[in-house]
């Protein structure tokens, strides 16, 4: 059974809470490497921070277009 629109968006939209709830453990107490001159995990959030807008416009039109319906408009 394929996966709705509504489905596949809801699931989009929550990788990047949890991406920086469970991966901050993992890279929470590392200062080496550097990334860009900042330590790791100062990365690591920075990163999530501009890639979180980004998933969240993704979600937002597989949902517009989910309800465009076959019609088109």
């Amino acid at each position: 059974m394929p996966l709705s629109r509504e489905k596949i968006s809801i699931i989009i939209a929550i990788i990047p809470p949890l991406v920086m709830i469970l991966g901050a453990p993992l890279v929470l107490y590392t200062v080496e490497p550097r990334v860009l001159g900042m330590p790791f995990n100062l990365f690591w959030h920075f990163m999530w921070l501009l890639l979180g807008p980004v998933i969240l416009t993704i979600v937002y039109l597989i949902r517009v277009k989910g309800m465009e319906g076959p019609s088109g408009g």
